[in-house]
């Protein structure tokens, strides 16, 4: 039988048969239990872009928490405030209702304990949440034996959890399904004389508006747009200005910033492949889309200050060519960021 533990009291000690094997008999275990009662159950969902979590508190023991992450498996943690699990396995298993005496416990696997650490459960956590869904308990219980002679025993309450479950499965469905590093740069190809975005160029664009709306990290975006050789450099860098143009404005109606848009165009300064076949032109025409956060931006300026270095360091071996030397350093922003642009590009990175 499963007592209830109130935030007020100590937790229950209650005794159940314990089979020892090396004792060969059975001996009685008393098991710290901690559990909502049935009144004080409750459960509630946090939602977010990138997270959702399932929340429940647990009088006297702490609480415990279904976590589903974008692009990552859910689990369940059991946090304590007070006495955490000991080291070792940690049986996890349905405890019906009292009344349901032709109901036997089910075994739903098992979790191994690091003593000290919130416990957390990765395994089977569909049926875990699938018992609570049904008015079944959910109790985890250790497999060793503290000091005093006592088991921990930690139970979800399965009262009032259905409601709370439905708005975590809502989160979980709208989880934005990548993250800044897969979109930290995309790649747009157009083609020949292309006047407009096509339908693969759209989509890309449209994950990273997505994403951008709902990261307040991300703080710009850089486009970049180069063309495969063309009659003149003129001609390269009126067609890649257009492309240029054409992403920031499909970017800006769907509603981002404009102000955290700055776009670029290259002409065919920046080949990546062999401008003599067609195969190698359509990979030059091209339209890169980076994303900067801190991170990236603190990036930037150790390349923009690498590339200083070695300018510098450039010049100082030029014996008597150092207004030479001097004048072919990069002197703006705008020249350093085509730099590494090109540096970017051609290792594939």
């Amino acid at each position: 039988m499963l007592l209830s533990a109130s935030p007020a009291l100590k937790p229950v000690l209650i005794k159940f048969p314990l089979v020892l094997a090396l004792l060969g008999g059975a001996q009685w275990l008393q098991a710290q239990v901690y559990s909502a009662s049935f009144s004080d159950s409750q459960w509630s969902a946090q939602s977010g872009p990138f997270a959702c979590s399932l929340n429940h508190k647990i009088p006297g023991f702490g609480s415990a928490r279904f976590t589903r992450n974008a692009n990552a498996a859910e689990f369940l943690e059991l946090l304590h405030t007070s006495q955490a699990f000991p080291g070792g396995a940690v049986r996890i298993e349905t405890m019906p209702p009292t009344w349901r005496s032709d109901i036997s416990p089910l075994v739903l696997g098992q979790a191994q304990s690091v003593g000290g650490e919130p416990l957390k459960i990765t395994a089977n956590i569909a049926a875990i949440k699938g018992a609570l869904e049904q008015g079944t308990n959910v109790v985890a219980s250790s497999t060793q034996i503290s000091s005093d002679g006592t088991s921990l025993r930690v139970a979800l309450a399965a009262r009032n959890f259905g409601p709370a479950s439905g708005q975590y499965r809502q989160c979980i469905e709208g989880l934005i399904p990548y993250t800044f590093d897969q979109l930290s740069r995309t790649v747009i190809n157009y083609a020949n004389n292309a006047d407009d975005l096509n339908a693969a160029a759209k989509s890309q664009l449209d994950k990273i508006v997505r994403y951008t709306k709902a990261d307040p990290r991300v703080l710009g975006i850089l486009i970049d747009a180069h063309s495969d050789k063309l009659a003149t450099p003129e001609a390269g860098e009126v067609v890649t200005q257009r492309q240029a143009e054409l992403v920031a404005s499909y970017l800006i109606d769907k509603g981002v910033d404009a102000g955290t848009i700055t776009i670029r165009w290259h002409g065919d300064k920046f080949p990546i492949a062999n401008n003599m076949n067609k195969a190698g032109q359509a990979k030059n025409r091209r339209v890169t889309v980076r994303l900067e956060n801190a991170s990236t931006r603190q990036e930037m300026d150790k390349k923009i200050a690498a590339i200083k270095l070695a300018e510098q360091k450039a010049a100082e071996k030029t014996v008597g060519q150092s207004s030479a030397s001097n004048s072919s350093l990069p002197s703006t922003l705008e020249q350093l960021e085509q730099m590494v642009e090109q540096q970017d590009l051609t290792s594939g990175r």
